[in-house]
């Protein structure tokens, strides 16, 4: 009997926590709590940076539903035994482990500044997508990218690998979450942007905008760049993809998204950020789209573009820097002219041999 109310105990422990990370759901937390709702992709990574001599572990815990980071643990060395120790294809929680036994290591280094910048960059890039797809390609070469840029050293290697897990585990485990709190209310401008003053219209078009809308906690206005030779047609942009937008409206709420993102000109201006295609709707006059980009956590970029037109994407932004790349590179080609000549001559002097020979 004793045993049976102990466990019955344990099971309304872990209902409980769990519905801390459901919002408050009882079915949700009912199946976090049995193991079959999974809300967390853990990126279990190591790396060392040759010319520092250090090495480093990283389990990054990215909450997948609610579009959080739960929580971001980084242990480096002094030298490269973490490297050359950690196995990225074990348990995240044998990983979490070994962890906390190397941050009290006498050659464990401050990781805080690593700590901060990644978390940062998994914000400003929306890692989202990539993690919710388990698209491990893509992440491990982002935050390989992330780690060069924090240490200063190009001279990074790295593996990584991902495994599921709840928010239940991470606390049973010890791992302590980072949960987003209430919505920052929003600053008041001396006048409301016009995104945010909505026409009363019972209409079916207005209605859809209306529910997209209600998901974001503020709307703010934008314009997507456009690339008429390399951009991908408007028609053909689809909800996930990554899109290049100006934050065009002067209010308070986007100049502090283009000051997070340090995206201003020498003159002050905004510069193009990253924005991920959230809806896209066909306008009610049969003309152009609307579209809706998130650009920052519970933030809308809304976008009224009434043409048919190419915008900029960022693959289509990899692709153009990548050919002004290949065109501004002049030694290429002088060595394949050179080469040639080399041949040419070659060939004219085993002509006069020969003849020679005859």
């Amino acid at each position: 009997m004793g045993q049976q109310n102990e466990s019955l105990n344990e099971k309304a422990r872990r209902i409980e926590i769990s519905l801390k990370y459901t919002n408050g759901d009882m079915d949700k937390a009912k199946q976090m709590s049995s193991g079959k709702l999974q809300d967390v992709v853990v990126i279990k990574g190591k790396f060392a940076v040759a010319d520092k001599n250090t090495s480093g572990l990283i389990l990054g815990f990215v909450n997948v539903v609610g579009e959080y980071i739960s929580s971001i643990r980084v242990v480096m060395s002094a030298n490269t035994r973490v490297y050359s120790s950690v196995r990225v294809f074990d348990s995240w929680k044998t990983l979490y482990k070994n962890l906390v036994a190397y941050e009290s290591a006498d050659d464990s280094m401050n990781s805080g500044k690593l700590v901060n910048d990644l978390l940062t960059s998994f914000i400003e890039t929306d890692i989202f997508p990539d993690a919710q797809s388990k698209n491990l390609d893509f992440l491990s070469v982002s935050i390989q990218d992330m780690i060069k840029k924090s240490t200063g050293s190009d001279k990074v290697k790295s593996q990584f690998d991902i495994e599921m897990a709840s928010s239940l585990d991470l606390e049973l485990a010890g791992v302590e979450i980072m949960l987003p709190g209430p919505a920052e209310p929003a600053p008041e401008p001396e006048s409301a942007p016009a995104s945010q003053q909505k026409p009363q219209s019972d209409s079916p078009f207005r209605k859809k905008l209306d529910a997209i809308e209600e998901n974001a906690t503020y709307i703010i206005e934008a314009v997507c760049v456009l690339s008429p030779v390399k951009g991908k047609h408007i028609s053909e942009i689809q909800p996930g993809e990554r899109i290049l937008v100006v934050l065009s409206a002067k209010d308070a709420m986007s100049d502090r998204i283009v000051d997070a993102y340090k995206a201003r000109g020498e003159d002050g201006q905004p510069l193009p950020i990253v924005g991920r295609v959230i809806e896209k709707v066909p306008n009610e006059e049969g003309r152009g789209y609307i579209i809706y980009t998130l650009v920052a956590k519970g933030i809308y970029a809304k976008i009224v573009e009434e043409e048919s037109v190419k915008i900029q994407t960022e693959l289509t932004k990899a692709s153009m820097d990548g050919a002004e790349t290949v065109e501004e590179d002049p030694y290429k080609n002088r060595i394949f002219t050179y080469l040639i000549y080399g041949l040419f001559i070659v060939l004219i002097i085993a002509i006069v041999v020969i003849l020679m020979m005859i």
